[in-house]
């Protein structure tokens, strides 16, 4: 995923080895970006390489050409909030969201509030 990506950001703080495989990094360029989570997993199961993807994102059904692997504990974390602008005044669609979110159950993820 390309400079500015949340998702990028966060594998390079888990990972700061990775930083000098960056697009922007001088010299050969040993890495590739994709625009998003499923273009950079097909970029994988084509043989382009390795990823580090989300627990969220891994399918349930197993690819032929994909091996998933977990992260051994300390298992890095993220946390994801929902927000909105001020001037959005349908507390009902909101409200609607955030209860949808907190009645799905998934694996790794722990509801902090």
């Amino acid at each position: 995923l390309g400079n500015g990506h949340c998702f990028r950001d966060h594998v390079l703080e888990v990972c700061p080895e990775f930083a000098r495989f960056a697009s922007d990094a001088e010299g050969i360029r040993k890495s590739f970006e994709g625009s998003s989570l499923e273009t950079i997993k097909h970029m994988v199961a084509s043989g382009m390489g390795i990823t580090v993807v989300p627990q969220l994102s891994v399918p349930k059904a197993l690819q032929e050409h994909v091996r998933y692997i977990a992260f051994e504990p300390p298992v890095p974390q993220r946390r994801v909030v929902l927000v909105w602008r001020r001037s959005f005044t349908r507390y009902e669609a909101i409200a609607a969201l955030r209860n949808a979110v907190y009645a799905c159950k998934l694996d790794g993820v722990t509801r902090l509030s």
